[in-house]
C-alpha cells in the first residue's frame, strides 16, 4: 500500500496527499504513466461514490509472477456520506472538502496526465459510477437523500 511505499507508518494513513500516494505507487510500476491514470481513476470513483474513505492504505499495487508492479483493484470502498462525512481521507489539489472539477484537473496536470486521458478517466469513472445505487443500501430518510443529493452534485459537476 502507499504508506509501505513511503515508508511511513499505518497511523499517517490521513497524513499524505493524493499527489503524493499515487506518485509513489506508479513510481513502482511497470508502467508509471499508466499506473498514475488507474490511481486517478480510483481517486475520482471515490468522490463520485462518496467513498471518504480512500486513505493510504486503502490504495496499493500488486506484484505479478515476475515481481513487476502494477495497481491493484480498488477494494474498501464505502460510501461515507451516508453517515454524514462528505470529505475526501486525502486531501486532492489540497482540500478534502468542497472539491470541484478543477481540484480534479490540477491533479491530473500534476500527474502529468493529457486532458484527453483525464476526459477519458472521468467519464469512465463517471460510468461505474452512474451504477451504484445507494437505495440498496439499508439507510432511509435523510441520511439516504443527503448522500443521493450530494452525488448528483458530483456527477453533475464532473460531466
Amino acid at each position: 500500500d502507499a504508506m509501505q511505499v513511503l515508508n511511513l507508518p499505518p497511523a499517517s494513513k490521513y497524513a499524505v496527499s493524493t499527489e503524493q500516494a499515487i506518485e509513489a505507487l506508479a513510481l513502482q510500476c511497470q508502467a508509471p504513466v499508466l499506473a498514475r491514470r488507474n490511481l486517478y481513476i480510483q481517486f475520482v470513483f471515490a468522490w463520485l461514490t462518496g467513498n471518504g474513505d480512500l486513505h493510504g492504505k486503502n490504495v496499493s499495487i500488486l506484484a505479478d509472477l515476475h515481481g513487476r508492479f502494477n495497481v491493484a483493484p480498488i477494494y474498501d470502498i464505502p460510501c461515507t456520506l451516508v453517515y454524514g462525512d462528505d470529505t475526501m481521507a486525502l486531501t486532492v489539489a489540497g482540500k478534502a472538502k468542497n472539491l470541484k472539477k478543477k481540484h480534479w484537473a490540477e491533479l491530473a496536470r500534476v500527474l502529468g496526465l493529457a486532458d484527453r486521458a483525464t476526459q477519458s478517466a472521468n467519464q469512465l469513472a463517471l460510468k461505474a459510477a452512474l451504477t451504484v445505487d445507494l437505495s440498496e443500501l439499508p439507510f432511509e430518510g435523510s441520511p439516504l437523500r443527503g448522500a443521493q443529493r450530494e452525488l448528483r452534485f458530483r456527477r453533475m459537476e464532473l460531466q
